[in-house]
């Protein structure tokens, strides 16, 4: 286990430093992330700078996961977990290229991203069935459910799109999704703390941190969908493959609240022309904006970016550990 903490640790500063050479090439080549005009006016200083960087947290991962892989002794999970994040970190890159090809803040449409999101869930079922087979524990008790193969596909089929967009919906402020993913692989490692866990777990954890330094407010690179995408995949397969999926609404507590404020507020305005929130994803409700044309039914705050981020990653904290509460680990 001392080379996995070694490699973890290692992949922080290695991670940091990739990003920062990556970051500045990208402002060389005048290349960044595109802001839409619907989003906070504030946000407008963000635009130009560089993104993707989820590829190089990715890249990391994977290479770090494959050199301690034969020695973890859960070969088929790792293959499940390491093509899971590689799929979805594919789809992720697409939009990314396209956005950046079309200078435009929206690349797939949400239809394609549902439609390649299925195919890969599909993919995966049918490639890794001794995995995803596996019986799943149920929060607050001591059952064990083995689902049949139909519930099955549907648990996984869910799990992957609801996690990797709602990962992706919360990629909206400096550091958030970052530091949310590593709450969240936390929560998960506690859940099932074994040898193998730790192998596919902690250089993910030590890359994202290098991440979030390069991350942190004000932003010099952003994850982008191929980071969301990705990274929300990994998430739900290790959940997948260790039967902790129904475990996945508490500990990524906050993705249900941020992918729930976007389904209420399309709702709720579709059927009765009212806005329940200011925006949403649910973080811009509770942004600072210069915006006065927006009078929603929930009472909007003001707080400054920085101050929205570090609380939803309090409330985060709260949710893991609920989820481990839940099973049993507290």
């Amino acid at each position: 286990m001392t080379a996995v903490f070694l490699l973890s640790i290692a992949l922080a500063p290695l991670t940091a430093f990739a990003c920062f050479g990556f970051a500045r090439s990208m402002r060389n080549r005048g290349i960044g992330q595109q802001i839409r005009e619907l989003g906070p006016r504030g946000h407008a200083t963000k635009a130009g700078t560089p993104t993707t960087g989820g590829l190089l947290v990715l890249s990391g991962w994977a290479i770090a996961v494959l050199s301690l892989g034969p020695t973890a002794g859960w070969a088929r999970p790792i293959a499940f977990v390491l093509a899971a994040g590689v799929v979805h970190g594919a789809i992720g890159l697409l939009d990314d290229f396209r956005s950046l090809r079309r200078l435009r803040s929206l690349g797939l449409s949400a239809g394609w991203k549902i439609l390649l999101g299925s195919a890969a869930a599909v993919a995966l079922f049918f490639a890794f069935p001794d995995v995803v087979s596996v019986s799943q524990r149920i929060p607050f008790s001591s059952i064990v459910l083995t689902l049949p193969p139909v519930a099955t596909f549907a648990l996984v089929w869910i799990g992957l799109l609801a996690t990797t967009n709602s990962l992706n919906l919360a990629d909206g402020l400096d550091g958030l999704a970052g530091g949310l993913a590593v709450l969240i692989l936390i929560g998960l490692l506690a859940l099932s703390p074994s040898r193998a866990n730790l192998t596919a777990t902690l250089p993910l954890i030590g890359a994202l941190l290098g991440f979030l330094w390069m991350n942190a407010h004000p932003a010099q690179i952003f994850l982008g969908d191929v980071g969301s995408f990705g990274v929300g995949a990994i998430v739900a397969a290790l959940a997948l493959a260790n039967g902790t999926a129904f475990f996945l609404p508490l500990v990524a507590g906050v993705l249900v609240l941020e992918a729930g404020s976007v389904i209420l507020q399309v709702s709720v305005y579709r059927i009765a022309k009212v806005r329940l929130f200011k925006m949403s994803p649910l973080h811009h409700h509770f942004e600072r904006s210069s915006r006065t044309d927006v009078h929603p039914l929930i009472p909007a705050f003001e707080w400054p970016e920085t101050q929205v981020t570090v609380r939803f990653l309090l409330v985060e904290s709260l949710f893991v550990g609920l989820a481990l509460w839940a099973g049993g680990t507290l």
